[in-house]
């Protein structure tokens, strides 16, 4: 993609007299749908969209499938029309002003109040209408116009009343078909980042089954594998109990693992100047030191605490840590191997689904779950020679890379056309 390029013929139309202001209720028709109580839902049929449906695919994600009968579509149809081919569905309760395109003529009804239906006239492409639901722009006029308690609203009137800049219809569809080009080169790396991570969940499961083996550099097999506890591999080191009120984006001389960072952010693979890890404050700094120990490469820091079983017990494997910088915090248990692992190896050990299913076992609690110590020390976990490990780690961190890049490519891609968006709808 030549972006410079791109970027110069996307801009040209600023510079001509044919951009003009209107108010998008003089361009498209805006309304909502007849309404649909629960009990009229069915498991197949006309696709029935609520607002978790479009914020659902917008994130690439999905959504448990809605549908009501034909019979009721036609019924309710003919009050309030069909929806067709370039029509924009845009959320107006909730996460407000996400568009969808309606990309065919097919049935498909929706709920009323919680979307609102934009039919563009002759003078607005809906495609290019729906970029511009996307750009800096417009979410800056949410931001100032909706209705706020406690759910945001984006109104019929409120939308009708949304200014909107455009150049000739042709432009609108050079315009939106090329944005479209980087909607599609977006959607492919995701797919792609996806296959990958999944193709790594599977390759993993079958090297901790021990379904796939590797050899020695010279083709000999390596030894059978050891099934021991945690509890005779690991020593216990202090942590801290520092709370996120004590820690700090400003710099000082002491880093904190605080346990909710394990859920969300982290990598497996914990490369400390890689992470955005919080501070300490300067005024606990000094108490800290006599109370806990310092994070060493090689150690597993694992959250004790979540309020689901999908973090419970989530660890990471310190990589690479400068000496006398790093603690875990509250809610964390400092696990250190008494003998050497392969660099990585244990990350991914702790990742594996056979590990996670005997953490998640031993979890207890209602609201918030919980695992001791003693609980942890029971896990039984499979550990090959040390040349293997270092085998496993190296392939798996290999993946990884990949992962990684393609991940940076949909992050660049996705900044991208922010800044056209940011150019194009000003």
């Amino acid at each position: 993609m030549n972006s410079a390029k791109n970027i110069t013929e996307l801009k040209l139309p600023r510079s001509s007299d044919k951009w003009a202001k209107y108010k998008l209720g003089a361009l498209a028709e805006i309304r909502s749908a007849s309404r649909v109580h629960k009990e009229q839902w069915t498991e197949y049929g006309v696709p029935f969209f609520r607002t978790s449906d479009v914020i659902a695919i917008h994130k690439g994600k999905q959504n448990n499938k809605i549908f009501i009968s034909k019979e009721l579509f036609e019924k309710l149809s003919n009050k309030s029309g069909k929806v067709k081919k370039d029509d924009l569905l845009v959320t107006g309760g909730g996460s407000i002003g996400v568009p969808y395109l309606i990309n065919n003529n097919e049935p498909l009804y929706f709920k009323d109040a919680d979307l609102l239906w934009l039919s563009c006239n002759d003078m607005l492409y809906g495609p290019y209408l729906y970029q511009f639901f996307l750009a800096p722009i417009f979410r800056r006029y949410l931001a100032k116009t909706n209705h706020t308690g406690t759910i945001s609203h984006y109104t019929i009137e409120q939308a009708k009343a949304t200014p909107i800049t455009l150049p000739s219809l042709k432009e609108q569809q050079k315009i939106a078909e090329f944005l479209t080009s980087v909607d599609k080169k977006i959607s492919l790396l995701t797919e792609k980042h996806f296959l990958l991570k999944d193709y790594k969940k599977g390759v993993m499961q079958q090297i901790f089954s021990q379904q796939i083996r590797f050899k020695d550099d010279d083709g000999s097999a390596f030894p059978e594998w050891e099934e021991k506890t945690l509890r005779s591999l690991f020593d216990w080191i202090r942590t801290n109990n520092l709370s996120r009120e004590k820690l700090s984006d400003n710099v000082t001389a002491l880093q904190n693992i605080h346990y909710g960072d394990i859920h969300t952010k982290y990598h497996s693979q914990f490369v400390q100047t890689r992470e955005n890890i919080p501070y300490v404050v300067d005024a606990e700094i000094d108490k800290l030191v006599s109370q806990a120990d310092f994070c060493k490469n090689g150690d597993i820091v694992i959250a004790d605490a979540s309020e689901d079983y999908a973090d419970i017990g989530k660890a990471i494997e310190i990589i690479n840590v400068k000496e006398g910088t790093l603690v875990a915090g509250l809610h964390t248990y400092i696990a250190r191997p008494k003998n050497k692992f392969a660099s990585g190896f244990l990350g991914y050990l702790f990742q594996f689904n056979g590990t996670r299913r005997q953490v998640q076992k031993l979890a207890q609690g209602v609201s918030v779950l919980g695992i001791s110590k003693g609980n942890i020390e029971t896990i039984k976990l499979s550990v090959p020679h040390i040349d293997e490990q270092q085998k496993i780690a190296e392939f798996l961190q290999s993946l990884d890379k990949k992962i990684d890049a393609v991940n940076d490519q949909i992050e660049q891609t996705k900044l991208f056309k922010k800044g056209l968006l940011q150019q194009m709808f000003v």
